[in-house]
C-alpha cells in the first residue's frame, strides 16, 4: 500500500486490513538502492552498521513517517467521500473501474465477481469457481 487508492482497491476486493512496508521505508528515506541484505544501505535505513545508521535522525524520521501515514489515510478518505461512501464497509468492487484497453472499461465487480460467503460449501458457488473448487484437493488447488 503506497497511497489511498491502493487501500480503496484492497478494501473493495475484500481486504480486512491494509499494511504498508514499502511506503514507510520510502518515508524513512529509503532510495531503493537494493542493498538491504548487504548491511551497507547508503541511507542507513536497512543496516546495523553504526557508521551508516547514525545519519538517521529518529525524531525527524518519525515525523516524516507520521505525516506520510496521515496523508495516505486522508487520500483514502477523500476518495471514499468522492464516491459518496461514509463507511469503509460500503466500498464494493462495483465502485472501481479498470481500463482494459483504449476503448474497454470494466468494473472490478465484472473482473472479480463477488462470491457469497459459504457458497462453496453449500454447492451454490458460481460455475466459474465451482469447477476449480471441485478439482481442488488437499494436495493442490
Amino acid at each position: 500500500m503506497i497511497n489511498g487508492f491502493d487501500i480503496v482497491r484492497a478494501v473493495a476486493l475484500g481486504a480486512d486490513a491494509c499494511n504498508s512496508a514499502r511506503g514507510m521505508m520510502l518515508a524513512l528515506g529509503c532510495i531503493q538502492a537494493l542493498r538491504c541484505n548487504s548491511n551497507v544501505c547508503p541511507t542507513g535505513v536497512a543496516t546495523q552498521d553504526p557508521a551508516l545508521y547514525k545519519g538517521i535522525v529518529v525524531p525527524d524520521k518519525a515525523e516524516r513517517v507520521a505525516r506520510f501515514h496521515r496523508a495516505t489515510i486522508q487520500s483514502f478518505l477523500e476518495l471514499a467521500a468522492a464516491a459518496g461512501i461514509d463507511d469503509p464497509q460500503e466500498i464494493h468492487p462495483s465502485y472501481l473501474m479498470r481500463r482494459m484497453d483504449e476503448v474497454t472499461i470494466r468494473t472490478y465487480e465484472d473482473l472479480y465477481p463477488t462470491v457469497e460467503p459459504g457458497s462453496l460449501l453449500e454447492g451454490t458457488a458460481p460455475q466459474w469457481l465451482a469447477r476449480d473448487w471441485d478439482r481442488a484437493t488437499h494436495l493442490h488447488f
